[in-house]
């Protein structure tokens, strides 16, 4: 099987195999572009690259992406903008508009108000740039746009479709309603396929495909990584790191219109059988890059990654790590790095940056429960900077909840493979990424660094 994860950063492709274990054979990855040409380019090549040792056919291509991420085509398909993405600079007028029409949207979609959506996207490009709005017959999300190369049919699945605030939160249908007052006609938005069901089947040569390989579009990926580390029933959590940080907590029930107001967002999984509760915080890889920007000389993700966990020094230092406000639990767009205490030395800084980002996922995480009206039951962590940083693992699994950490590279791509080998039942649906328990940290005041946390942010909040 082969996946692919177009993130906020860089693409991935790979290649999996699935006998006696999951195996990534090969991986390729690129930074992704900010043009459609070059995204579908970029695809083409990574697919080109994790492919060219292949020694079985390929069973199932499964595509999962970032969310609230894609952009306006004409009739030929051509694009008109640039890929709209989540993190771009957008007037908050044009959300203020959209609410003041629509004043229930978030509590109706599970999506908080923010300019993140495609509907903000689409009201900002009609009020900004009037010609293309008017010359788009088509919408397409990142995944989209890749799985109609490859196929030459156009859809989505519910995941993605629920994150746009254009479709109710279980992405099942598109608002007609919403989309008329938009002045968006429904043709405009690709057809929402159900879990399970592909988009299409390749087309001989796409990206250096064989014809006839289904193709499925996985999901927004933080969705795709918590199924893919085996969090699928209620009081599985998953704790994604990478660039930007998201919880994922599964659950029967949650008051929706309470978890938006605190900047969580309502979904269901990517088989749809549970609610989803997402945190995301774009603190958590970003704020190790901004301190290395400003403050160069501490080298502090050279320093976190020579730190093992079984001898770890907690630090006296509390680190509010909003480089870019925050987005949950209490939104803040206003929120900025805070440094509470002073330090002579690099060490008791850096680890005051990474205690502080564990405490503010385990906010996240411990208000996501009380969304749920109980405690997690077993969280897993995933990513990269989980195995560049070897502490930051058992720093999460010393707060208090049962943890694993996925073992595997890329574990987002390597889900959306076995998402797509699952659906075209070529592997069993209980299979899941290796993942291994995590030892926790040993005490080292944890519960006083996460009070200390919780007081520096009250704090700031009041000033």
């Amino acid at each position: 099987m082969l996946g692919v994860d177009i993130g906020s950063t860089t693409t991935k492709a790979a290649l999996v195999a699935v006998r006696d274990a999951v195996s990534v054979l090969r991986v390729a990855r690129r930074p992704t572009p900010a043009d459609v040409p070059a995204l579908l380019d970029t695809v083409a090549a990574l697919v080109r690259e994790s492919t060219a040792d292949a020694v079985e056919p390929i069973a199932a291509i499964g595509i999962a992406s970032m969310a609230e991420s894609g952009a306006a085509l004409g009739a030929d398909g051509a694009p008109l903008t640039d890929l709209l993405r989540w993190d771009r600079p957008v007037d908050p007028a044009h959300l203020d508009a959209l609410l003041d029409a629509h004043p229930s949207l978030p509590a109706s979609t599970g999506v908080p108000a923010t300019t993140k959506p495609a509907a903000v996207a689409l009201t900002a490009l009609r009020a900004e740039n009037p010609g293309a709005f008017a010359g788009m017959r088509h919408w397409a999300g990142v995944a989209d746009l890749v799985a109609h190369a490859l196929t030459g049919e156009r859809a989505t699945d519910h995941t993605l479709a629920a994150r746009t605030m254009l479709a109710g939160r279980d992405g099942a249908s598109w608002d007609a309603d919403l989309a008329r007052s938009l002045g968006i006609d429904l043709a405009v938005l690709p057809p929402l396929r159900a879990p399970g069901e592909p988009v299409g089947t390749t087309r001989a040569g796409a990206f250096g495909m064989d014809a006839g390989i289904p193709v499925f579009v996985a999901g927004h990926d933080h969705a795709v990584g918590a199924w893919a580390v085996g969090a699928r029933h209620p009081g599985d959590a998953a704790d994604s790191l990478g660039t930007a940080e998201a919880i994922v907590r599964i659950t029967g029930t949650v008051d929706v219109a309470r978890a938006v107001a605190d900047g969580f967002s309502v979904g269901r999984t990517v088989d749809g059988s549970a609610r989803t509760i997402l945190g995301g915080s774009r603190a958590c890889g970003a704020m190790l890059s901004w301190w290395e920007a400003e403050h160069p000389g501490d080298r502090a993700i050279e320093r976190l990654a020579a730190m093992p966990a079984d001898r770890w020094i907690s630090s006296p230092l509390v680190v509010l790590p909003y480089p870019a406000g925050r987005q949950c639990p209490r939104p803040d767009a206003g929120a900025r790095v805070h440094l509470n205490g002073t330090a002579d030395d690099a060490d008791t800084r850096a680890r005051a940056v990474l205690q502080s980002l564990v405490a503010h996922a385990r906010w996240m995480r411990e208000s996501a429960d009380t969304l749920a009206g109980a405690p997690s039951t077993h969280l897993t962590v995933l990513g990269s900077l989980a195995e560049r940083i070897p502490s930051w693992a058992p720093l999460i699994a010393a707060s208090g909840v049962s943890a694993s950490l996925c073992s595997i590279s890329e574990p987002v791509a390597a889900g959306a493979a076995l998402l797509a080998g699952v659906r075209a039942e070529v592997i069993p649906a209980d299979i899941v990424l290796p993942r291994a328990a995590v030892t926790p940290a040993g005490d080292a005041g944890f519960e006083d660094i996460h009070r200390r946390f919780l007081a520096a942010v009250s704090a700031e909040g009041e000033q």
